[in-house]
């Protein structure tokens, strides 16, 4: 081997590491670092912004609950500051102008404080007065008192314009009502402070309304107590109307989570049933504002963030200071309210650090394709050009071959380079009989084996859409052989047993009309190496027209292979002739075999007849009268060829020639030509006897051992593997009536007859081998 021809396998993969280093590891990793360096200052830009967007925004709803808080301080303050301002005027002055003193201040704190609504002077006594908003707008004015008029307590009803000036009167039965039983009067018992009820419906103008009440001593002695009607309906009228950011909303509740005031209060006393003790937060109408009062009942007071239906929301529960015991204003509010802006930024930011990904990576994408398009380039033009130092190469071992165009030359060179070159499982190369009934293989490589085979014959009966389309003259490729009509018994007969699938024919011309065909399996057909197959067909075309016209003429005396079998005949015609006794046809001279009892090449012909199945005498006898003409045929058959012997055991007759201490030459060709007389010969006794085929028949050529045994008179024996693997081909003949031999007679037989591969088979203690049919003469 030259030194050019050693490849260093260590050294080329560091060339190919160190290529994809540098064209594509490295690319690849400073693509990966910036674009983790971009995602890295974005995702710290969008978690500094979003913490600078909570603090921002808990500050901004602080400022807003600061503010709503003093709103709601103030609009309370005039139930619970007028109380002390009223109580305060009113226990100063005389009784008897206490009512007066009453009446102008309620009237003008109606006047002037739209959430005022009613207010109450009650006494220990049981004196009760009221003024309260009347009329549709609720401008005018409303005084009531508690008398007893005709034995018993009636309401007298004055009613005044918002000037002043009185409009009309009325009474209405007062039945038992008595101000000390009320809740409002009763709350500030034992207290000077201000006191607030529960909510209570109003039926007659659905206001709902709560009372702030202070009891304070008069001049005459007598307690009283002055209370303050405010309405509800106001307050959440006016919650309402305060925007917290965009979309959010203030609340308040009590203690007890009940709301008092808030948004849509009206639908929430509906759903209550008019109930104000089952007015509470609905997770289902309200949801923010349920989890943010879960927030304060655990964590108190204060701010809180959470996340509800993927949205971020900020609550702050604050206490209201000068309203009632323990009532909370409960704010809450969308985060992107209080800062889009800084969100969008944030949004921007990662859009921008998107955007540079997605062009990086194309940038990357691009420079990597042109990358690995330029190794492809690189690899491809480094093939092309083993390619050409390789198809050089066959081209000199082609033109090298010594008689290359000699027919009776072998030339395997031909199909061993061509499975090279196109790396074909199978190269082969076929050839048309003279009347174009049949293709031989003249040659066939299969390169996994490294082996040839030949003399394989395909009839047109059996393929004609092959013959067809080789016929016509046209390369053609199939990529699945077994799936187009051309070439499907094709497929069958001579790849399926290789396992191939990939079939390329390209027919050999000759003097006007195809001589035959190169056959390649499973090849790589690249189109640049088409012009090499095109080389060896043309060379192959040459050698088939040499060999028609160096062909032996019928008209001249040439002599056929059935001469040839005549001949072996001839030669043979020194051996004793042939005896009948215990056996078919015995071995003549018994007791002149060899000693040894060794013979280095004998051939064997094993006949198996199928057990046949009569039913009746008339039919036994029938049978018997042709099993007697078989035998007889054989008999003679086996006479004219100069056979050893013929035995028969049960069902099957076993041929023997060559059973000789020296080799003889003649002794499978006068078998093989015996083998395809008797089946001739038998398959038309059958079809005379209207039978169908019933025998298969198995041929085998090797070294054997034998002799005679028993008494007088002694029969001739023969055993070994030679016997055993004719008969093994009798059994494992795929039809019947057909002829199948080993790859030993395919070996010593193929260039006198036509054979047909049958495919491998296993024999105990050989293995693996191939097997053959015998199909005709050459």
């Amino acid at each position: 081997m030259s030194s050019d021809e050693i490849v260093d396998p260590t050294l080329q993969h560091d060339v190919s590491v160190r290529r994809v280093l540098l064209h594509l590891v490295l690319p690849l990793l400073a693509l990966v670092l910036g674009i983790v360096a971009v995602i890295v200052i974005g995702v710290h830009s969008y978690r500094t912004t979003r913490a600078g967007v909570e603090s921002l925004t808990h500050e901004l709803l602080g400022a807003v609950q600061h503010y709503i808080a003093q709103e709601v301080s103030d609009y309370i303050m005039p139930a619970s500051a007028g109380n002390v301002i009223a109580s305060g005027m009113i226990e100063h002055v005389p009784p008897a102008v206490q009512d007066k003193v009453f009446y102008s201040y309620g009237g003008a704190m109606l006047r002037s404080v739209p959430q005022l609504q009613s207010f109450y002077l009650a006494d220990d006594a049981g004196r009760f007065v009221l003024i309260t908003r009347h009329g549709k707008d609720g401008k005018e004015q409303e005084r009531t008192t508690l008398q007893v008029k005709g034995g018993r307590k009636v309401f007298h009803h004055d009613y005044y314009t918002i000037e002043g000036v009185k409009t009309g009167e009325a009474d209405d039965d007062a039945k038992d009502y008595d101000p000390r039983t009320r809740p409002w009067y009763q709350n500030t018992a034992g207290s000077n402070e201000i006191k607030w009820t529960q909510p209570y419906l109003f039926p007659t103008d659905k206001q709902f309304v709560m009372t702030s009440s202070l009891r304070f001593k008069g001049q005459d002695g007598h307690t009283l107590v002055f209370a303050t009607n405010i309405s509800l309906n106001e307050l959440s009228t006016f919650l309402d109307h305060i925007k917290v950011g965009k979309s959010g909303n203030a609340i308040v509740l009590d203690s007890k989570g009940r709301v008092m005031a808030g948004r849509n209060l009206m639908q929430l006393a509906e759903a209550a049933g008019w109930d104000p003790n089952k007015m509470v937060l609905d997770p289902k109408t309200h949801p923010v504002f349920a989890r943010g009062y879960d927030h304060y009942r655990v964590r108190g007071f204060g701010p809180r963030s959470f996340s509800l239906n993927k949205k971020r929301y900020v609550t702050i529960a604050a206490p209201l200071p000068g309203s009632s015991e323990g009532w909370i204003l409960l704010l809450s509010a969308p985060e992107s309210d209080f800062a889009s802006f800084a969100k969008q930024s944030s949004q921007q930011s990662l859009q921008f650090a998107a955007v540079i990904i997605a062009f990086s990576l194309v940038l990357a994408g691009l420079l990597i394709r042109q990358v690995r398009r330029s190794e492809r380039n690189a690899r491809l033009l480094a093939r092309q050009n083993a390619q050409i130092t390789h198809e050089t190469g066959a081209v000199q071992q082609v033109a090298a071959t010594p008689r290359l165009f000699d027919p009776t030359n072998d030339s395997l060179v031909l199909t061993e380079q061509l499975a090279h070159v196109t790396n074909a499982h199978r190269a082969s190369i076929w050839r048309f009989l003279h009347d174009g009934s049949a293709m031989v293989c003249n040659d066939s490589y299969d390169q996994r084996q490294d082996a040839h085979s030949g003399g394989f014959e395909m009839s047109r009966s059996e393929l004609d859409a092959f013959f067809k389309a080789v016929e016509e003259g046209e390369a053609f490729t199939v990529p699945d052989a077994a799936v187009d009509e051309r070439t499907s018994q094709f497929e069958r007969l001579v790849m399926r047993e290789a396992g191939t699938h990939m079939l390329a024919v390209y027919p050999i011309h000759g003097a006007g009309s195809v001589m035959g065909a190169v056959v390649l399996e499973d090849a790589n057909m690249a189109p640049h190496l088409v012009y090499f197959v095109d080389l060896v067909t043309a060379i192959a075309g040459m050698r088939l027209a040499a060999a028609q016209q160096n062909a032996p003429d019928a008209e001249h005396g040439t002599q056929s292979n059935a001469d040839h079998a005549a001949l072996a005949v001839q030669q043979a015609a020194d051996l004793p002739a042939t005896q009948f006794d215990n056996m078919l046809m015995r071995a003549p001279e018994v007791a002149a075999v060899t000693a040894s009892g060794i013979y280095p090449a004998v051939a064997v012909l094993v006949i198996t007849f199928s057990d046949p199945v009569v039913d009746g005498e008339a039919e036994t006898e029938a049978l018997l009268k042709l099993i007697n003409q078989l035998a007889s045929d054989v008999q003679r058959i086996a006479q004219e060829r100069k056979l050893f012997a013929v035995e028969v055991a049960g069902h099957r007759l076993i041929c023997m020639a060559g059973c000789a201490a020296e080799e003889d030459p003649t002794a499978i060709i006068r078998m093989a030509d015996a083998a395809l007389t008797m089946r001739e010969t038998l398959m038309a006794a059958l079809a005379a006897a209207d039978l169908e085929p019933v025998f298969t028949m198995g041929l085998d050529y090797g070294a054997a051992f034998g002799g005679p045994v028993g008494a007088d008179p002694q029969v001739f024996n023969l055993w070994g593997q030679t016997v055993s693997l004719a008969e093994l081909m009798a059994q494992g003949a795929a039809d019947a009536g057909t002829i199948q031999v080993t790859e030993r007679v395919y070996a010593v037989l193929r260039d006198r007859y036509l054979f047909r591969s049958r495919g491998a088979f296993f024999a105990p203690h050989l293995g693996l081998g191939q097997a053959y049919v015998l199909a005709a003469r050459r």
